[in-house]
């Protein structure tokens, strides 16, 4: 006698009355077998407005709508595949096993933030290990956050599925960060790399199929590395501030200056990174935080007065290093007030001690393969970039110098 095939059927519909927080209704599915049926959440939601009962998807043309109409085809192929299987294999079928068998092979899709997260979690353990310095951490974790403001401002969502993530998205996060949180060309650009390890990890593990960067190419803006004159370090070396904490800074700023370090290089300068050799010079060789590059730099007698006024500060003695360096953040708004009492107009930050070393370096005939030594690059494309700063300045001021006498007969 040959087996009666049972009746089946999907329906897909939303819960107005059971509105999510953001607004939406939650989708739901009903799965008929022989007159009985059982539900289940897709956990999606959709905006009430959007919903077509009779076609059982989302009207809307947005990502999030796109995205929830392919996921509601794939989930109904995927039960009338089980149900092809059971009735071929002669299980019981009924809605209770085919949804049971629905869920255990559904996989919750990967969520771009969620991830994102996870990854930041692992550089701040990177970091407590030493294998990572606190600014690319917090850039990493400026970036996720930045990136989930912009999700439930655009899309009014905390989270989105890889699958969604497309070029316009990428796009449009780009130009969120230049317009809402008022980002330069070059850091919103920053931000961006940052999501695209995030995506290019997903792409390696099958997350998702298309890569949204494809055929994305943000131009960065081409900028004006600034550093101090010998006249400009000198006027800020021979000043006396009234403020301890101003004189501490520029004595830090000063150090930087005559040594190349970076801020996060300095803050970790140990006496153990000091060593003399048969000739009885002082160096400094340490490895740089940000590229593991060992710097080698003649450790002048200038910079080692500074060095032995801290010897006993306890700041130092507390953390064991040389000098009592605080955040980065704290230092940069010091030398503000720095160059304005000094009359220097330009934006003194720590990163500009370390252009001033280089370029005052190249102008007193340092060549450049010491230069890029010292600094600890990888590649000396990077120090050239400050031979360029140097031959812009000289062109600037003849410039100045023919408009003052080039006119004269």
């Amino acid at each position: 006698m040959q087996q009666r095939r049972s009746t089946f059927s999907v329906l897909f519909y939303i819960k107005r009355k059971k509105l999510l927080k953001n607004g939406d209704a939650p989708v739901y599915m009903r799965v008929t077998v022989d007159g009985r049926f059982l539900e289940a959440s897709l956990k999606r939601g959709v905006n009430p407005k959007s919903w077509n009962e009779k076609k059982q998807r989302s009207t809307g043309r947005d990502r999030l709508s796109l995205e929830l109409n392919d996921y509601i085809a794939d989930t109904l192929a995927k039960l009338l595949k089980i149900h092809q299987r059971f009735t071929d294999e002669k299980k019981i079928i009924n809605p209770k096993t085919i949804l049971e068998e629905w869920a255990r092979k559904a996989e919750k899709p990967k969520m771009l933030c969620e991830v994102f997260k996870e990854e930041n979690l692992k550089y701040r353990q990177r970091l407590a290990i030493g294998d990572l310095v606190l600014n690319t951490v917090l850039r990493n974790e400026r970036a996720e956050r930045y990136l989930g403001e912009f999700i439930r401002k655009k899309f009014n969502t905390p989270d989105m599925p890889f699958s969604a993530i497309d070029n316009a998205f990428v796009r449009d996060f780009h130009l969120f960060l230049r317009v809402d949180k008022k980002q330069e060309q070059n850091t919103a650009n920053k931000y961006c790399k940052i999501l695209k390890r995030i995506v290019t990890l997903a792409l390696d593990n099958k997350w998702m199929d298309v890569n949204p960067f494809q055929g994305i190419r943000f131009q960065a803006k081409a900028t004006t590395r600034q550093f101090l004159t010998e006249k400009e370090l000198s006027t800020i070396m021979n000043k006396t501030f009234t403020l301890e904490r101003l004189n501490v800074v520029r004595d830090i700023f000063v150090f930087c200056a005559l040594t190349g370090l970076s801020f996060s290089d300095v803050e970790g300068l140990k006496p153990e990174h000091v060593s003399v050799d048969g000739e009885g010079n002082y160096w400094i060789h340490k490895a740089r935080q940000k590229t593991k590059n060992i710097c080698s730099i003649p450790y002048l007698e200038s910079a080692r007065a500074i060095a032995e006024k801290y010897k006993e500060h306890p700041l130092c003695e507390k953390r064991g290093v040389l000098l009592p360096v605080i955040s980065n953040q704290r230092m940069n708004s010091y030398l503000g007030e720095i160059a304005g009492i000094c009359g220097i107009d330009k934006p003194l930050t720590m990163h500009i001690a370390r252009h001033s070393f280089a370029c005052l370096a190249l102008a007193n005939g340092v060549s450049m393969e010491i230069i890029a030594r010292m600094l600890g690059h990888s590649d000396i494309r990077t120090t050239k970039i400050y031979a360029k700063v140097i031959d812009k300045s000289i062109a600037e001021q003849m410039s100045a110098l023919a408009s003052k006498f080039g006119s004269q007969k």
